[in-house]
C-alpha cells in the first residue's frame, strides 16, 4: 500500500466508518489531522476519486474501496506532498474486467467478444452503451457480473 492509498485509507480506518461525508474528510485531514489545507484536501478527494480508490454510494457520500477498509495505518504516518504529484494508480474499467472474465467463461478471445459486443447494441439500435450490453454479454455466457453491479450501475447513469 502506497502513501496514497494510507492517507486516504485513514480517515476510514481511524473513525471505523465504511462511509464518510465530504465535510468528514476535509476536517479529518485540515483539522484533526492537520496534514493539509482545505484546497488539498478536496485534491486528494478529487485524486482518490480518480484512482478508484473512492467511490460515491447512491447518498453522495464516500465509500473507500473494500481492499483497503482493514489496513492497518503505521504509527506516526504523516503524507508528503508528493501524494498530489505521484502518478495515479492504474484504474481498470469494469468493461474490460467484465469481458476478460466472458472471455474466459466462453474460451473466446476479447477480440471476438468485442465484436458480439457491437452485434448486441446493433440488435437494440444502438440504443444501449457498452457497459448494458456487456452484462448482456455476460449473460449468454454465463459470466458473473453481480460482483461488478455498482460499477456498472454508475458506468450507465454517467452516460
Amino acid at each position: 500500500m502506497g502513501e496514497l492509498e494510507i492517507t486516504l485509507a485513514a480517515p476510514f480506518v481511524h473513525m471505523r466508518s465504511p462511509v464518510l461525508s465530504q465535510m468528514k474528510l476535509v476536517f479529518y485531514y485540515t483539522q484533526d489531522k492537520r496534514w493539509m489545507g482545505l484546497d488539498d484536501a478536496k485534491k486528494l478527494i478529487t485524486i482518490g476519486l480518480a484512482a478508484g480508490i473512492l467511490t460515491k454510494d447512491e447518498h453522495g457520500e464516500f465509500v473507500l474501496t473494500e481492499s483497503l477498509r482493514e489496513e492497518k495505518i503505521p504509527l506516526g504516518f504523516r503524507p508528503t506532498d508528493e501524494i498530489f504529484s505521484a502518478p495515479l494508480p492504474e484504474k481498470k474499467d469494469v468493461l474490460d474486467t467484465l469481458l476478460a472474465e466472458v472471455a474466459a467463461k466462453s474460451g473466446l478471445d476479447t477480440k471476438a467478444l468485442v465484436g458480439e459486443l457491437s452485434e448486441i447494441r446493433a440488435h437494440f439500435d444502438n440504443l444501449i452503451g457498452d457497459y448494458a450490453a456487456v452484462v448482456l454479454l455476460a449473460k449468454k455466457y454465463g459470466a458473473d457480473a453481480a460482483p461488478h453491479r455498482a460499477e456498472l450501475l454508475a458506468q450507465i447513469e454517467s452516460k
